[in-house]
């Protein structure tokens, strides 16, 4: 009479004729038991460390087939074909609007957004000054529901509760281009750092010519595009009849601001 084969004989000998090297160099021995294929083992004896993907911190707690996935043992023991980056696991709520360097922002301990002042690439917005301490959700609201499409870099549309203030102590002019006046370091005390952008006062010949805005400039407090370039009298460098002497070989020459600063941007007699 021929011995009968059992369950457990004849997976042993399909397992000797199908060797599971055939699937993976990693000894069985490192994620299974003696006792059945599954469950594994609790804690693998496979070091991961020896990878391209560490397993830190929440990555440790995940299940093997959460990363290794696969219908049949064939697919499932294809290590190598699991991605690394972190939309191949995670949902992106952003819709890529964010990028997909999550580690700007999140980490392996916790998906809270701890690390985002680390995010140097902060788009067309770099946080700075102040704009470095403030929180996510200032700007982008409740869950990130307003994300780089729906956002402006312009600083009115953050601090119109700001301006509307200052302008209701009749000292502020009704001009909301905040950038001419203020910095990120704060909205006090105003600067003019930035008038270089626009018309230099801190360089070239216009250095430590004037003495305050309204006095040779911005004769008109309320509108700071209405501007004078010191004529009239108010600088003596810009008399009338010196500058006609000085421009009648000029085409169209006219003793008018807006004409001077035309011809003149960088406020050099050259330009």
């Amino acid at each position: 009479m021929e011995p009968q084969l059992n369950f457990m004989t004849i997976v042993t000998m399909i397992m000797l004729s199908n060797p599971q090297e055939d699937l993976t160099k990693i000894p069985c021995g490192q994620c299974h038991t003696p006792t059945g294929w599954r469950p594994l083992l609790a804690v693998t004896r496979f070091n991961h460390e020896k990878t391209n993907f560490p397993l830190l911190d929440k990555h440790k707690f995940a299940d093997c087939i959460q990363c290794h996935t696969g219908s049949t043992n064939e697919e499932l023991h294809q290590f190598s074909n699991a991605e690394s980056n972190c939309q191949s696991c995670h949902m992106d709520i952003h819709f890529g609007f964010l990028g997909t360097s999550c580690e700007n922002c999140h980490n392996s301990q916790s998906w809270e957004m701890s690390n985002w002042r680390k995010a140097t690439d902060h788009f067309a917005f770099p946080l700075e000054g102040m704009h470095a301490q403030i929180e996510c959700t200032d700007c982008h609201g409740l869950g990130a529901n307003q994300i780089s499409g729906a956002l402006t870099n312009d600083c009115f549309s953050c601090h119109m509760k700001d301006y509307n203030q200052a302008l209701a102590t009749g000292t502020h002019s009704e001009n909301s281009n905040c950038i001419l006046c203020h910095n990120t370091r704060g909205w006090t005390p105003a600067d003019m750092s930035h008038h270089d952008l626009f018309f230099p006062i801190f360089t070239g010949k216009h250095r430590g010519e004037w003495s305050s805005c309204e006095a040779e400039c911005h004769v008109n407090p309320s509108d700071y595009t209405d501007f004078s370039c010191g004529l009239n009298g108010v600088c003596h460098e810009h008399r009338k009849s010196k500058m006609d002497d000085e421009h009648d070989d000029e085409r169209g020459y006219v003793y008018e601001s807006q004409s001077c600063y035309q011809c003149h941007p960088q406020g050099e007699e050259r330009d």
